[in-house]
């Protein structure tokens, strides 16, 4: 029995013509575009996180030579 968990494989599909059908290399195509845009997805992310972290360490050294400066005027 093909399919089955008998230890034999389901068989190609084949086209019209009897050849191999490429829906492997069209269900692989799939998989490539969606890890591509999962990637382009995620670094933008990254950049974004990271423009608010170097944002957010630069107000932290402002806040820092502020209370430094207000400690040396005392």
């Amino acid at each position: 029995m093909s399919g089955t968990m008998g230890g034999t494989s389901t068989p190609h599909s084949l086209t019209s013509k009897g050849e191999p059908s490429n829906s492997g290399s069209i269900n692989i195509q799939m998989i490539t575009d969606f890890i591509t845009r999962l990637d382009e997805a995620a670094k933008r992310r990254l950049d974004s996180m990271n423009q608010k972290l170097r944002d957010m360490e630069r107000q932290m050294e402002a806040l820092e030579t502020n209370i430094k400066n207000s400690f040396d005027g005392a």
